[in-house]
Order: C-alpha cells, then structure tokens, then sequence
C-alpha cells in the first residue's frame, strides 16, 4: 500500500499542476484581447480619423477675404444714413399733407367738438344748434372768443396799474368800461342760451313740433345773438389789428420762414 501511494502521488501532483496550469493560460487568453480584435479597432479609429480630418480642411483665403467683403457692404454708417433719409422723407410727406390735404379734410368733415369755456350748454344742445341753427352756433362760438378777449384785455391792463399805482385812476377807468360791456354780453347770452335749450327739449320731446319752433324763433335768436355782440366787438376790434408781416429777403431765408410759420399754423 505505501508502495502504491508513493507511485500514485506524483502522477496526480504533476496532473493537477498541468490542469491548473491550463486554466490559468485560459483566463489570461480570455482577460487579454485579441491580435486580430485590436487590429480591427484600430483600423476602424484610422478611418474615423480620416473621415473627420477630410471634413475639417480649412477653406481657401481667397473665399474667406470674399466673403469678409459681402458681410461689410452694410456699414453702420450706411445704415444709419439711410434711416435719417427715410425720416427726412417720412417728415416732408407729412408736412406736404397738413399743408395741402388737411384743409380741405377739416372743410368737409363738418361739425368738430370744441372746448367752449364760457358757454354752459352741454355738448349735445351745441350739436343740435350745429344742425338746426347754423348762425346761432356761430354766434355762440363768437361770445365765447370775446370773453376770452375781454379777460385778458382787463388782466393786462390792471398790471399797467400795479406797474404805476400813482396813475392807477387811469386804468380803473379803463378797466370798468371794459367789465361793464363783458357783463352786459354775458347776461344776454344767458337769456339766449336758455331760449336754445328750450327749443331742444322741445326737439327731443316731439321732433316734429319742436322743429316747427325752431322755424319760427331762430331768426329771432340769432338777431338778439348778433345784437349782444356789438358792443364787444367795437372794443375788441383793435387787438384784433395784427402788424403787417415781414417776410426775410433772400430765397432761402424767405422759405425757411414759411415753412416755420406753416408749422406752427398746424400745430396750434
């Protein structure tokens, strides 16, 4: 029996290492990749390689300095240029339609809401006035400037008494003469103011009997409207006396000036 041990063990041991030895080789071949594998790779790394180098060539100067050159033609001063050129035009076709087109606009558009500040009938009695009775709203519009005129008439004159208050008589004497014919003009355009509102209600009750009385009282009115005004206008009429004008000699000093004048006659 130890005879056949001895003889048995080294066959198993030498065996066992062949064994292990075999699978030890065989994990290191699986662990490591092979020839054939890594060549693949890296060929496969040499075309991407060359497909991505043929795709980023730099292009020609030539092209590049080309369009350097479109990409310019826009300037900002350029730009800026023809902006101004644009408003300039912008400008002149406006000021060509307020001259010459807006006239004739505002001539046939009829009635235009105003702000009267010394009539108290509301907006619809004036609109109806407008309508019905033409001459009455003219002369209603016409107080109410004279009002204006009147005011400022006195106002002006009681700063010549404040200036030289040991001539104060003067302006006072002034001052009443003037009062006295604004207070006259307004209570008669109360009366008359009245007498319109009447003739609206009536109007607005029954249309038809109120323009049978509109027929029959506007001439009336109108006279006493007319009438009221006389006294003021009397007074009024030298600040209405305006000083010759003088236009600049030279052509283009000449037109500036009436361009300027034009302007400021559109925006007041």
């Amino acid at each position: 029996m130890r005879l056949f041990f001895l003889t048995f063990y080294p066959v198993s041991v030498k065996y066992d290492s062949v064994m292990f030895g075999k699978k030890k080789k065989n994990k290191e071949a699986s662990d490591t990749p092979s020839d054939s594998a890594a060549g693949k790779e890296t060929k496969e790394s040499k075309k991407g390689k060359g497909k991505g180098a043929t795709e980023e060539l730099p292009q020609p100067e030539s092209n590049a300095k080309g369009s350097g050159k479109k990409k310019k033609f826009f300037t900002i001063k350029k730009m800026i240029f023809i902006l101004m050129l644009l408003a300039a035009v912008a400008i002149a076709g406006f000021v060509v339609y307020r001259i010459y087109f807006k006239k004739a606009d505002t001539a046939t558009a009829g009635y235009a809401q105003q702000e009267l500040v010394n009539i108290t009938l509301p907006e619809e009695i004036l609109r109806f006035s407008y309508d019905f009775m033409p001459a009455i709203y003219d002369s209603l519009r016409t107080f109410n400037s004279e009002v204006i005129l009147l005011e400022n008439e006195i106002e002006r004159i009681k700063a010549i008494a404040e200036q030289y208050p040991d001539q104060k008589k003067i302006a006072e004497k002034e001052i009443k003469i003037w009062e006295k014919e604004k207070d006259k003009m307004k209570k008669a355009y109360e009366k008359i103011e009245t007498k319109v509102e009447a003739l609206y209600v009536s109007y607005r009750v029954n249309q038809d009997a109120g323009l049978q009385l509109v027929d029959e009282q506007k001439a009336e009115i109108a006279q006493s409207a007319q009438d009221a005004l006389t006294g003021s206008l009397a007074l009024t009429e030298r600040l209405k006396t305006v000083a010759p004008e003088v236009i600049p000699e030279g052509f283009v000093k000449g037109n500036i000036y009436k361009i300027k004048k034009k302007i400021t006659e559109l925006t007041n």
